[in-house]
Formats: structure tokens, C-alpha cells, sequence
């Protein structure tokens, strides 16, 4: 009997690229048949919801590990399955559980990276950053580039869609974080205020456009030498080194002392139908010989023999599995899609002038915290 087709839910990314791309051959050496859809980030939350619904028939989707992670298992929305953990990072394996079980199969990981220009930083500062800053060397970073160039030096990643994840390391420059530790928002505290304003401060020093920019938008800044400073994500990084980016030995790499990273990754719907060949599908995706071909493309693998095996072509693999070590996640949160979406549009109200610092993050905090009386 012929193998019924697997319905994949995907956002759009390098590595999902690299499991469609016909000369890296993934599907092919899989042999099965599997429909992805694809949607772009500032669309998938809402497409997700639909799939968990019951109004779009996906077997699989991706989940943004940790952040999404509690509330989709509390909510009956993914399945338990089999993860053999072999040389999977230890820190992305444990993403992968909740409450001591596996719900998600690890596709790549989505941390802060740092790149620049190394010959336009030397220039300025006699030298080239440390393999880990905090968020206040790299802001008097672009202060000094600024004033010894007269140009503007850093693209930010603050379209409204991405702009909290942007801040967040800037958010804990002082100390805080969005939420405590319990999940309830800490967002307006005194030390997360004071670092959300320096952030806002920080579009000074930033190239025009900047308020509209994701990851295409950096990538390209970046690899066109038109800055000379940007923060990505990790699954970003084969992105710019793609054929066509000037100088790619000009480009030195660091992470934040406060950075964030999440773990891309797949759940099998508790609707499914198929689950043994869901379950057989990702372990072919998460195996070595795929997590090397696609970790290349998407610049951020989950295996450590993939770092490994991957070093002298990815010179930013030592900074990345740094950043993955310090990397401080947020809490697992309930309704976490919803009250991370007021972050998102408050702390853009106040990087757009609309709001102060202070207002834009105390009615952010009073929102998410009705959210949780309710």
C-alpha cells in the first residue's frame, strides 16, 4: 500500500531551505513522501494556531523549543515521541522535554550572534571584539565608530516582528529580564526600563531603515559591507556567508553576555494519524549525515560531531557553541504566544517614539500579568 504523504508546517528559514534543496538531497534520501508549507515568521504563529485548531490539516510543525514549549504541551497540542539523544548538544537535547519528556525533535538552533567588520572596527579601536561583550561594549562600540567615521554603524533587527527578541539582551544589561523566574512579566522594573532605553538610544547610531529590517535585511547589510556591526541569529549565519558576501574573511564574529537562544524544532500533532512515520521522518531529519548538509546551510547545527566536522568551513562554529553554553532561556511560560506579542508591540512603540521606555514596558508588564490573573 502506498505510503500516505506527511504534512509539514514550516517556518521560513535556511535550514528548511536545506531540507528542500535538490542538491543536498534530503527528501530524496529519505524516499517518503512529505508535503512542507511554508510560511514567514511574522505569519506562522497565527498559521500554527490554525493547524492546533483543527482548521488546517498538518501531521507536524515546527515549535520554537522552549519559548512555546509548556503551553502547547499543557494544551493537549503535540505529541510525546522518541528522542535518542546520541550526539546531540546536551543543552538542546534538554530543550527538546518537558517535565521530563520528549515532545520536540531538534531541527536548529536560533541564538544571538553578533558579526562585524573586523578591518572597520581595527580602524576605530585598535582591535577586534572579544569572542563574548555585553550589550554595553557593544553600544559604545558603535558610539566610537559613529564619531570616528561620522557614519552610522550598526543595522538592528527591529521590524516589528522581531524587535523583543532584538532587545532582549539589551533588556538584561542591568540585571533584569522581561519575566521572572515564576513567568510573571518584570518587564517594568527599573533595570529592564533603563536597558530598553538604551536600546531605543542605540537607533542613533543605526543605518536608515533599520526600523523595517529581519533577517534578509541584516544579512544583506552585512554581507554588502554597509555596516559595520549587526546582531543575527544563529540559523542566520550560513545566510551571509552564501556565495556572493564581499571580504568574508573580514568578518569576525562575537555573542552577547546576556544572549537568548531557542531550538527550532518539530512535534508531531496529537491529531496525527501517522505518527510512526512522523516519528521515522524526524529521526531521519535530525540524523548526522542530515544535520551536517543542512547545519552547513543553515549555519547552526544540533549534533557536536556536525561542529566538529564543520569547523574549517564555519568559522563562527567555536563564538556559536559559546553562546549556546551561556545562553540564559526565558521561563516556560503559559500563554506565552500572547504575552510575548504585547513585548513585541510595546517595545516597538517605544523604539518608534510613540511611547517612552517607561510607559511602553509598565503597560506591557500590567497587560501580561492580567493576562495571568485570568
Amino acid at each position: 500500500m502506498e505510503q500516505e504523504t506527511l504534512k509539514v508546517l514550516a517556518v521560513a528559514d535556511p535550514a528548511v531551505e536545506g531540507y528542500l534543496d535538490k542538491e543536498l538531497g534530503v527528501l530524496d534520501g529519505y524516499g517518503g513522501m512529505v508535503d512542507f508549507h511554508i510560511v514567514p515568521w511574522a505569519d506562522y504563529y497565527p498559521m500554527m494556531m490554525k493547524a492546533f485548531a483543527g482548521e488546517a490539516d498538518y501531521d507536524i510543525v515546527m515549535v520554537a523549543g522552549h519559548l512555546w514549549l509548556r503551553d502547547f504541551v499543557e494544551k493537549g497540542y503535540l505529541s510525546e515521541l522518541e528522542l535518542k539523544e546520541e550526539d546531540i548538544l546536551p543543552v538542546i537535547a534538554e530543550e527538546m522535554k518537558y517535565k521530563g519528556k520528549a515532545y520536540l525533535s531538534p531541527s536548529f538552533c536560533d541564538g544571538h550572534m553578533i558579526l562585524y567588520r573586523k578591518s572597520l572596527l581595527n580602524h576605530v579601536l585598535g582591535k577586534e571584539l572579544g569572542s563574548v561583550i555585553t550589550p554595553q561594549e557593544y553600544i559604545e562600540t558603535a558610539k566610537a565608530y559613529k564619531a570616528a567615521c561620522g557614519e552610522q554603524a550598526v543595522a538592528m533587527k527591529a521590524d516589528k516582528s522581531e524587535i523583543f527578541t532584538d532587545a532582549l539582551p539589551f533588556l538584561r544589561m542591568y540585571g533584569g529580564d522581561a519575566y521572572d523566574p515564576d513567568g510573571s512579566a518584570a518587564c517594568g522594573k527599573e533595570d529592564v526600563i533603563k536597558g530598553l532605553q538604551s536600546y531605543v538610544e542605540l537607533n542613533a547610531c543605526a543605518v536608515d531603515g533599520t526600523e523595517c529590517f529581519g533577517n534578509g535585511e541584516i544579512a544583506e547589510e552585512i554581507r554588502q559591507k554597509r555596516a559595520a556591526m549587526a546582531v543575527t541569529w544563529s540559523g542566520q549565519m550560513g545566510e551571509v556567508f552564501k556565495e556572493g558576501c564581499l571580504e568574508p574573511e573580514d568578518l569576525g564574529f562575537s555573542t552577547f553576555s546576556t544572549a537568548w537562544n531557542v531550538t527550532w524544532s518539530f512535534g508531531i500533532c496529537a491529531s496525527c494519524r501517522k505518527k510512526e512515520a512522523a516519528e521515522e521522518f524526524l529521526s531521519y531529519l535530525r540524523s548526522p549525515e542530515v544535520d551536517q548538509k543542512v547545519g552547513r546551510k543553515s549555519g547552526a547545527p544540533i549534533r557536536r560531531g556536525s561542529y566538529l566536522e564543520g569547523a574549517g568551513d564555519c568559522p563562527w562554529f567555536p563564538v556559536q557553541q559559546k553562546m549556546m553554553e551561556l545562553a540564559k532561556p526565558l521561563p516556560n511560560l503559559s500563554k506565552a504566544g500572547e504575552k510575548n506579542g504585547v513585548l513585541y508591540e510595546k517595545i516597538f512603540e517605544a523604539f518608534s517614539g510613540i511611547k517612552t521606555a517607561e510607559e511602553a514596558m509598565k503597560e506591557a508588564g500590567q497587560m501580561i500579568n492580567g493576562m495571568t490573573e485570568r
